[in-house]
């Protein structure tokens, strides 16, 4: 029986040599333009060294010139720097006209410049500067970078936007009212671009991260007293398998969504929390 099947074994095995060696090689980004914003750290830094990795030229966008050149620097002649801040609708419409001047295109948008404010509270508690601070950034900033990214995806022939929200506008974050308004409208605007922009070839998804182990989130919990109970919910992570994520996790994600293996995937939201929001 060994020697009859032995044929079919050796098939097998080339058939899975050969296949691993073409997955070896594939490059799934080639030809792409990747404008992300926020990449001179955690997720969206990440993502653009995974994204060049895979054949995208890639814009960093960030408004930290030090970090940003850093990135754009450790990727090499693939990528390029610019100075943005997302929530100036100048400085994000500079930033789509200067990557059209450099890379000639823009095939992908990824917004994941964000984040949360610590003193962040329940609505009849926090600080409105904290509503100040936390709408521009979380929710007009992916707002004005598809306002002035999307006619130039058109304009290439499609592509993909993707957006950042959080575990937060799926399940509720009681004590941090401002940031899950901003996150749950995130949503909702991402749903609204799948369907105004399809037909031009546009597809439009939101990725809802749970706890990632960015250098920010770990400098904030990380062996230091908690400052308000929203720091409370860190533990529920604990009865989770999977627990907090790591940057890449989010980034590979990111990576699928802006290639073309995903060309069935719009107005998706994708939670990527390890299954907190589900059990």
């Amino acid at each position: 029986h060994r020697d009859l099947h032995y044929p079919l074994r050796r098939q097998r095995q080339m058939c899975i040599r050969d296949r691993n060696s073409w997955e070896s090689e594939k490059v799934r980004l080639a030809g792409k333009v990747a404008v992300i914003t926020g990449a001179g750290a955690g997720i969206a830094e990440a993502s653009a060294e995974i994204f060049a990795r895979e054949g995208a030229r890639v814009v960093v966008a960030e408004i930290d010139e030090e970090k940003g050149t850093d990135v754009a620097a450790r990727i090499g002649e693939h990528a390029f720097f610019v100075h943005t801040d997302v929530t100036n609708e100048s400085s994000v419409e500079q930033l789509m006209q200067q990557s059209m001047a450099k890379f000639g295109r823009i095939d992908v948008l990824f917004s994941c410049a964000g984040g949360s404010v610590v003193n962040d509270s329940v609505v009849t508690e926090v600080d409105m500067d904290v509503w100040q601070k936390t709408i521009p950034l979380d929710l007009m900033g992916p707002f004005l970078c598809a306002r002035h990214g999307i006619p130039h995806i058109i304009a290439c022939g499609g592509g993909s936007v993707i957006n950042v929200s959080s575990v937060v506008a799926l399940r509720g974050n009681h004590p941090a009212h401002v940031y899950s308004a901003a996150k749950g409208g995130l949503i909702s605007f991402t749903r609204s671009l799948a369907g105004a922009y399809s037909s031009d070839g546009v597809r439009a998804n939101v990725i809802c991260p749970g706890m990632i182990a960015t250098d920010r989130i770990k400098s904030r919990y990380s062996n230091k007293p908690k400052s308000n109970r929203r720091a409370a919910t860190v533990s529920t992570y604990g009865s989770y398998e999977f627990g907090a994520g790591d940057p890449v996790d989010i980034a590979n994600i990111a990576l699928f969504l802006a290639s073309d293996e995903s060309r069935m995937i719009n107005g998706a939201t994708i939670p990527a929390d390890g299954g907190i929001s589900a059990y």
